[in-house]
């Protein structure tokens, strides 16, 4: 009887670490897809064929907490980047602390951008799609792509996705991105516009799961590492946070 006794009590110990186990937060490279989750969100992020992995990490940014005043918290970002011929891929999961997340372009900065297409809400959990132009010299990543031999000195024309998740803890970020070189203000035809955003739909699949649906052991943690990603201009992509409504 003290035996069973003993089993009992060694598997009431031993179930909650084995599932904590599964749902421990990993963020980084999986065995099947390059950008993983595994909680908070759970979430895989896979590029479609052709492209190929030019940088991956964690580094640390200063989140603005107020846009009228120059006061900045600390945040961290899980980002991979990837490339193929005419097309850049990236994909950044922020951690906004114990704030959350404004949602909108309006509190990115970059609300005088062009945005060309528009579609989603601010609803928690879905998705949010702009089409815009960004100025190659306020791109957080280009310097990581050109690094690399993947980037260019044209204007970036972006399909970018947006999910505020964890109770406005968390974004994930990814942008389809192309160069757009115009000397003017950008003019972009309704049929380009149509095919872009159907070459950025179907750049990369994004698949959200529950607590467990990915195992921690099977998912390599980013290092830290920035690979030549501006912190100062990441921050002003990734907008302004908030106190949580508590």
């Amino acid at each position: 009887m003290k035996k069973l006794f003993s089993l009992l009590a060694f598997l009431v110990l031993s179930l909650p670490s084995a599932a904590f186990a599964q749902w421990e937060l990993v963020r980084g490279a999986g065995s099947a897809t390059p950008f993983e989750s595994t909680a908070k969100p759970t979430v895989a992020v896979k590029a479609s064929p052709g492209f190929v992995t030019v940088a991956q990490g964690k580094m640390s940014v200063l989140l603005s907490t107020d846009r009228s005043l120059p006061v900045t918290e600390p945040g961290t970002v899980w980002y991979w980047l990837s490339a193929r011929e005419g097309a850049q891929l990236a994909v950044a999961l922020a951690d906004a602390g114990s704030r959350g997340w404004y949602p909108g372009i309006m509190e990115t900065n970059l609300e005088f951008l062009p945005v060309l297409y528009s579609c989603g809400s601010d609803r928690p959990g879905s998705v949010t799609q702009r089409v815009f132009l960004r100025p190659v010299h306020l791109d957080p990543w280009m310097k990581a792509f050109d690094a690399k031999g993947a980037g260019w000195t044209a204007g970036v024309l972006i399909s970018q996705y947006e999910w505020i998740v964890d109770n406005s803890r968390e974004k994930l970020l990814v942008e389809y991105r192309e160069p757009y070189a115009s000397e003017r203000c950008p003019i972009v035809e309704d049929g380009y516009l149509k095919a872009f955003i159907q070459r950025a739909d179907t750049a990369f699949s994004a698949r959200f799961g529950e607590n467990g649906d990915i195992v921690a052991s099977t998912v390599r943690p980013y290092p830290w590492e920035s690979n030549g990603v501006s912190s100062r201009l990441l921050s002003v992509v990734l907008g302004s946070t908030m106190e949580q409504p508590f």
